[in-house]
C-alpha cells in the first residue's frame, strides 16, 4: 500500500511540474518580469505609428528578427545589418530568447524570396537595465555570412552625436494602431525630429546621454514589434544609423508622447570591439 501511495504521488507531481524552459541563445540575458517603461518588442503589440509602406531595397539593412522564446513562445523585433555577420539590434530583444531567425531583403515578410540566417549568438551590452532600459543595445552574430544583393545591404554607423532638430527615418514591421492585433507583415517607415534630452526628460524620469528621443507630426511613433530597428539620418547611400528603437509610454505608442531610442554614436567603441565594425 505505501508503495502504491508513494507511486500514486511521484505520478501527480510529474503531472503537476512545468515544463522546463528552453535554454537561453548564448550570449542572451534572461526574461525579466518588469520594466519602468514600455520596450517595444511583444508580437501582439508593436508598430509604426501613421506610416507609409516602404518600397522592397528602400530600406536593405533592415532585417526582421523571429524570437523564440525559453518559454516555447514567440516575439519579434526589428534590427539592421551592420557587416556580412552582425545585426544590430535593442539589448531587450534577447532577454529570454533561446533562437534567433533573421529575415533580409524583403519588405513582406511572407515573401518567399527572403533571405534567411540564424543567430548563433548574442553580445549584450553589460550595463544593460532592464528595468530602465539603460545601454538597451545588443548584436547578434550570424551563423553565415550573408551576401550584398540589390536588396541587402549593411549601413554605416553614426560616429558624432545627433543634435535636435533633426529630421529622422524608422522603420519597422510594428503594429500600426493601438488596437492592431499583430505585427504589421509590411514594412512600414515614418519621419521624426530628435529632440533635447531635457525636454525628453519631461517624460521620461531617466534620460541619459545614450539615449535620443524623438516626436513627430500628430501622433506618429514606433511601438512594439519595431524594437531593435534602426534609426537613420539621410536615405539610400548617405544613410546613417543614428538609433536602435527602445522604448516608449507606458500609457500607449498612439498618445503622442516622444520615442526613445539607443544613440548609436555613444556606443561606436563598444560596437567595434566586439563585431569589429
Amino acid at each position: 500500500m505505501l508503495r502504491f501511495a508513494l507511486l500514486i504521488l511521484c505520478v501527480a507531481a510529474a503531472a503537476l511540474a512545468l515544463p522546463a524552459e528552453l535554454p537561453l541563445l548564448p550570449g542572451a540575458v534572461p526574461a525579466a518580469s518588469t520594466s519602468k517603461y514600455l520596450p517595444f518588442r511583444e508580437i501582439s503589440n508593436g508598430r509604426i505609428i501613421s506610416g507609409s509602406p516602404a518600397s522592397r531595397g528602400q530600406f536593405p539593412w533592415q532585417a526582421g528578427l523571429y524570437l523564440t522564446l525559453t518559454t516555447g513562445g514567440t516575439s519579434f523585433c526589428g534590427g539592421a545589418l551592420i557587416s556580412s555577420t552582425w545585426i544590430l539590434t535593442a539589448a531587450h530583444c534577447v532577454q529570454g530568447v533561446t533562437a534567433v531567425t533573421a529575415y533580409l531583403g524583403v519588405t513582406s515578410l511572407s515573401d518567399t524570396s527572403r533571405v534567411t540566417a540564424q543567430a548563433s549568438r548574442a553580445v549584450v551590452h553589460p550595463s544593460y537595465s532592464s528595468t530602465t532600459l539603460a545601454n538597451d543595445i545588443a548584436l547578434l552574430q550570424l551563423s553565415t555570412s550573408v551576401s550584398s544583393s540589390s536588396y541587402i545591404s549593411t549601413i554605416p554607423l553614426a560616429t558624432s552625436t545627433l543634435g535636435t532638430g533633426v529630421s529622422v527615418t524608422v522603420s519597422g514591421w510594428g503594429r500600426t494602431s493601438d488596437s492592431s492585433s499583430s505585427i504589421s507583415q509590411t514594412l512600414n517607415y515614418v519621419g521624426l525630429t530628435t529632440i533635447s534630452n531635457t525636454v525628453c526628460g519631461q517624460t521620461y524620469s531617466n534620460i541619459q546621454s545614450g539615449i535620443v528621443c524623438c516626436t513627430g507630426t500628430t501622433i506618429q511613433s514606433t511601438c512594439n514589434g519595431d524594437s531593435g530597428g534602426p534609426l537613420i539620418t539621410g536615405s539610400g547611400s548617405s544613410a546613417v544609423h543614428v538609433g536602435i528603437v527602445s522604448f516608449g509610454h507606458i500609457a500607449g505608442c498612439a498618445k503622442g508622447y516622444p520615442s526613445a531610442y539607443t544613440r548609436t554614436a555613444a556606443y561606436r567603441s563598444w560596437i567595434s570591439s566586439n563585431a569589429g565594425v
